[in-house]
């Protein structure tokens, strides 16, 4: 029973993923665009190979975008009304959120994929087309610098990663009332979380009290992790990142399944 309730849950949120093809297309746009105009600024002003630093960053970015995604469909099924048919299953209010938590770090990881996928393609025509004598960087100037993965370090370091980010997207949808609130709620603490982890710049330079929150946010260990997957710039070792993720993934849904069996959307319907 459990193991169809998680099943259901999961193909539910893929489906929708699946079904939102312009979300599919935002997720490879916008990082292009980071790495084409913020990559490129930055390399052209400051003629540093930026785009190094950048990448992890920019990978971090989707799995961030994507995981609080989590939180906008629980949002979404308590406006519905849907929430209150989900918890009437026979199941404990923990395996709801772990099962919207999953859902939405495998939506998160099908978008990082196919950014990275995006990547290499541009990395592969770029090899091909130079010994042609077509200078691609003239239009992309941070393609040809894009280091290629290493995907034994890369692939455990994404899904830890994009729990952590669905984790929190989940705790957000926890405590959102309303769609409405949920995207006040997202924008209050998406971009705080993305610019205070070292995916732009690094931690350590930072003022002392911008580099504690750095220190003291999960992501900022995402994004490190992603780092060692790219050899470029990590700034902490593989089992300190790891170790925090874990922590900080548990104890956000911890956090989350409290806070969801206190509200009105944890109440079944015949009660």
């Amino acid at each position: 029973m459990l193991i169809q309730f998680y099943r259901a849950v999961i193909a539910r949120e893929s489906q929708k993923l699946l079904k939102q093809r312009d979300r599919l297309a935002a997720a490879m746009v916008r990082p292009v665009l980071w790495l084409w105009v913020i990559g490129g600024g930055m390399q052209a002003l400051a003629g540093i190979d930026y785009t190094a630093r950048l990448l992890p960053g920019i990978i971090g970015m989707t799995l961030l975008f994507g995981g609080m995604v989590g939180g906008l469909s629980i949002a979404l099924d308590k406006d519905a009304g849907t929430m209150r048919l989900l918890v009437t299953a026979p199941v404990k209010t923990r395996h709801i959120l772990i099962a919207k938590t999953l859902g939405a770090a495998l939506g998160a990881l099908v978008q990082m994929a196919l950014l990275v996928a995006l990547l290499l393609g541009l990395e592969g025509l770029y090899a091909v087309l130079t010994p042609l004598g077509v200078d691609l960087q003239q239009a992309l100037p941070w393609v040809g610098r894009t280091m290629w993965p290493q995907l034994h370090v890369l692939l455990p370091a994404a899904v830890l990663a994009a729990l952590s980010c669905a984790a929190l997207g989940v705790l957000c949808g926890t405590f959102a009332k309303s769609i409405d609130g949920f995207a006040v709620m997202m924008n209050f603490v998406i971009f705080p979380v993305f610019f205070f982890s070292g995916a732009l710049y690094p931690i350590d330079p930072m003022p002392a009290l911008a580099r504690w929150v750095s220190l003291l946010n999960p992501f900022s260990y995402c994004v490190d992790m992603l780092r060692h997957a790219f050899t470029s710039h990590a700034e902490f070792s593989l089992i300190l990142s790891s170790t925090v993720l874990i922590v900080s993934t548990l104890a956000m849904l911890v956090v989350a399944t409290w806070k969801f069996s206190q509200s009105g959307a944890a109440v079944p319907l015949n009660t």
